[in-house]
């Protein structure tokens, strides 16, 4: 049951990181060169990564390993973000998003490994061209927003309910909340002064 409880944060925590990053990449589209903005695309993808090193679902690890090297250099400004490497992250982004779907469904990481994502991934992190995908080129959807605009709604699994109410997925974004630890103290001292 704990592992179960870790997983579940797990899950909740990286859809809730992959809705800020889709929120993130609308706005590199705008501003490409905002070391802010690479920056936190890059933890969000660190943080995956390392956690599911932690889990062993190798999968993810090796696709997540994979755009962190190439994020890393954009966030090093050793190379300059294109329309064909940003394709590349939101593919990554959605191999992310279905590796995280079948591990909600059934605790596993599901058959397909993403061996040509990984690969195109480790590719253009070791040169300046962003190889095609073996379906296509890679093409920046446009606008960006559009291709963003439904999956920072799907929000993340619901992990405190049986397998076939998966589907109700965006219940577990309302029912929880992070607030920080000062602003907790803040409203329990508010509580403990009022009564």
């Amino acid at each position: 049951m704990q592992d179960r409880d870790v997983i579940c944060e797990f899950l909740i925590e990286s859809h809730e990181n992959l809705s800020r990053l889709d929120q993130e990449l609308v706005e590199l589209e705008k501003h490409p060169k905002d070391a802010e903005l690479l920056a936190s695309i890059f933890r969000t993808i660190h943080t995956i990564k390392g956690t599911c090193g932690f889990l062993a679902f190798s999968t993810l690890e090796r696709i997540s390993h994979q755009a962190e090297s190439l994020l890393s250099q954009l966030r090093d400004g050793r190379r300059e973000l294109t329309p064909s490497l940003v394709s590349l992250v939101l593919e990554t982004v959605d191999a992310t998003r279905k590796v995280l779907a079948s591990i909600e469904a059934g605790g596993e990481e599901g058959p397909d490994r993403f061996e040509d994502l990984t690969e195109r991934l480790r590719v253009a992190a070791q040169s300046t061209a962003v190889p095609e995908s073996k379906s296509g080129p890679a093409v920046l959807p446009a606008p960006l927003a559009e291709s963003v605009e439904g999956s920072a709604a799907a929000g993340p699994p619901e992990c405190n309910k049986p397998e076939k109410d998966a589907a109700k997925s965006s219940a577990v974004a309302d029912a929880n909340i992070r607030v920080g630890v000062g602003l907790l103290d803040k409203l329990m001292d508010l509580v403990g002064n009022w009564r």
